[in-house]
């Protein structure tokens, strides 16, 4: 749908959804630029948003949103496909929260990422390491945002040797070959970029969060944790819970957790933001910082508050 607080050229999508294209920020997210991009059919009908450009202060981010046959099939079965898209909450958060944010040295995760922007943009103001986490079949589609976003720095005597590596190197885990420089993340794999990269992550798994920490910070917790619109009943069901518990997994006694949520109106139900934040009091994270947003956006910061 059009985001609150942009002036938006709609169009309907392929999902009966209409896909907001080109958008002009004011009031309260004027530091913001997005135009997106449609696909059409062969009579000119726009199928689907195609890919989107966002800049935001002296960042700029190329995003896709194409998935590939092997991962659009899945997309159908579920709520996956809410993370093809750039949702206003995102959006909201780099805006508040981000932008301002000297995010140099620092270990960075977003979970439930879809496009990623607001872990990419940590990235693009200094963070150290950066690690978008989805499910199975979007890790994909993160992977190749990351590659558009963050280009191989090569310098003269690797792009020299690069033919002999391909040749001696074995294949790494996203298709093309192993390098010699040894990953902050723990794998010899070129990537986009040394610092960013993109895993799958079963919020409710605790192994999965331990290994994680295990392979890109030698077991340590990240310094900021963020999450944008992963709450929502109606689409997620409770997997609110397990969303308290992927953040009590990572986190640490000084990690910041950068929280933004949409409240919805849900006739007879709850929208669930509410039960996530009751949950996140639950496990000993108080509120320490309410950033000013927009309703229906409301943007939160997390810490652990210190064991008696």
């Amino acid at each position: 749908g059009e985001f609150k607080g942009f002036h938006s050229k709609k169009m309907p999508s392929l999902l009966g959804i209409e896909a907001s294209t080109d958008m002009e920020a004011f009031e309260h997210s004027r530091r913001i630029r997005i135009r997106g991009a449609e696909s059409t059919d062969a009579l000119g009908q726009v199928i689907c948003q195609s890919s989107v450009d966002f800049a935001a202060g002296d960042v700029e981010l190329r995003l896709s949103l194409r998935l590939t046959p092997e991962t659009i099939e899945p997309i159908f079965s579920g709520a996956a496909w809410a993370g093809t898209v750039l949702w206003r909450a995102a959006v909201r958060l780099v805006d508040a929260a981000l932008l301002d944010e000297d995010c140099r040295g620092m270990s960075v995760v977003e979970l439930g990422c879809g496009l990623g922007v607001p872990a990419m943009v940590c990235a693009k103001r200094g963070a150290r390491l950066v690690v978008l986490t989805e499910q199975e079949n979007l890790v994909d589609l993160a992977d190749r945002n990351i590659h558009r976003n963050f280009p191989p720095q090569q310098d003269e005597k690797t792009a020299a040797s690069q033919e002999d590596e391909k040749t001696a190197s074995p294949p790494s885990e996203n298709g093309g070959t192993a390098g010699n420089e040894e990953s902050p993340f723990g794998a010899k794999k070129q990537t986009s970029s040394p610092s960013v990269v993109a895993r799958e992550l079963d919020w409710a798994s605790r192994a999965q969060a331990t290994q994680l920490r295990r392979e890109v910070l030698d077991g340590r917790p990240f310094d900021l944790i963020l999450c944008c619109d992963c709450v929502y009943v109606p689409l997620y069901g409770d997997s609110w819970r397990a969303l308290v518990d992927a953040i009590d997994n990572l986190a640490g006694p000084t990690s910041r957790v950068l929280i933004s949520v949409e409240r919805r109106f849900v006739r007879g139900g709850t929208d669930g933001v509410d039960l996530f934040l009751a949950a996140m009091d639950d496990r000993r994270f108080h509120i320490a910082k309410d950033f000013p947003s927009e309703p229906p956006v409301e943007i939160y910061e997390f810490r652990r508050r210190p064991q008696r």
